[in-house]
């Protein structure tokens, strides 16, 4: 690539928790990949563009907060995804971790409102905002993009088609949220890109190879680095026969006692019990981790 202008990239979430299905320093794994991602940056002066979800839940502890302020890109803009909203909603953004890193001048928030950085202009929408046509190069979004069948059952998402439908004038549209990569690009060359998660956080991820891209902007066009991984890293003790697995799910819904609004989607409906019934987020985690 002949010149590069931004490293995109997608759901860092960081985390001081080991999840289940890992046996390394999940915290040192953490901090490789983001070494390597400054390395990027300094290698290529150029800002870093990142489709939300930088924390893992939006309530990180002070140790967290400051190891991210130490750790992450200097040069950064990103937007709130759902991990880092609380209840996954922009009003309540100022309790977050993610606020703590943009008042520190860590990050940069980017709104619907283009943004200028002399190279090209930027917009973007926190998860659950409303999405709309903007007069910007490039806009980033944290929803769920994929290509073909749904990724799991009652999965409410576009498809990268839908997107180019919604978004007439930017260039680049990345996005966030699905923790598989995408590229995908329009019949007029605007472009589409889903970096995927950087860290592998579920067995299911164990032959993914987690990457950033390094985006031209004159050509539009996008080249993956991947980030170092190590090996034999997993352990899937914890998984259970898809039979048994099934049958828990099934016990569990039965035991719900909620009053499901049928015009809602079956996610819609699950965050609306979590909300009303103080699901801890550790079994709030581990369901939506069963669903995906």
């Amino acid at each position: 690539m002949r010149q590069v202008d931004a490293i995109l990239t997608a759901d860092i979430h960081l985390t001081e928790n080991t999840p289940i299905s890992r046996i390394d320093n999940y915290v040192e794994a953490q901090d490789r990949k983001l070494d390597f991602l400054k390395q990027l940056e300094a290698k290529y002066d150029c800002p870093i563009i990142d489709a939300g979800d930088i924390f893992d839940y939006w309530k990180a502890s002070p140790w967290l907060i400051s190891r991210a302020y130490k750790k992450l890109p200097n040069s950064m803009y990103t937007i709130p995804g759902n991990h880092d909203l609380p209840e996954h909603s922009m009003q309540q953004y100022e309790k977050s971790a993610l606020h703590v890193l943009e008042v520190a001048l860590s990050v940069r928030r980017l709104t619907k409102q283009p943004y200028d950085t002399h190279s090209f202009t930027i917009a973007g929408f926190a998860y659950g905002e409303k999405l709309e046509d903007v007069d910007a190069d490039i806009v980033v979004i944290h929803d769920l993009v994929y290509e073909g069948s749904p990724p799991w059952p009652n999965a409410v998402g576009y498809q990268p088609k839908d997107l180019f439908d919604i978004f007439t004038k930017p260039r680049l549209i990345l996005v966030g949220h699905y923790h598989m990569a995408l590229v995908a690009k329009s019949k007029d060359g605007r472009l589409l890109v889903n970096p995927g998660s950087m860290m592998r956080m579920t067995i299911t991820q164990k032959d993914y190879k987690p990457r950033c891209y390094l985006y031209n902007f004159d050509d539009n066009e996008v080249e993956p680095v991947y980030f170092p991984i190590e090996e034999d890293v997993f352990d899937d003790k914890h998984i259970v026969e898809p039979k048994e697995k099934e049958e828990r799910l099934l016990a569990f819904i039965e035991k719900l006692d909620l009053e499901w609004d049928l015009k809602l989607s079956f996610r819609a409906n699950l965050e609306a019990f979590f909300k009303k019934n103080k699901v801890s987020k550790k079994v709030e985690d581990l369901i939506w981790q069963s669903l995906e």
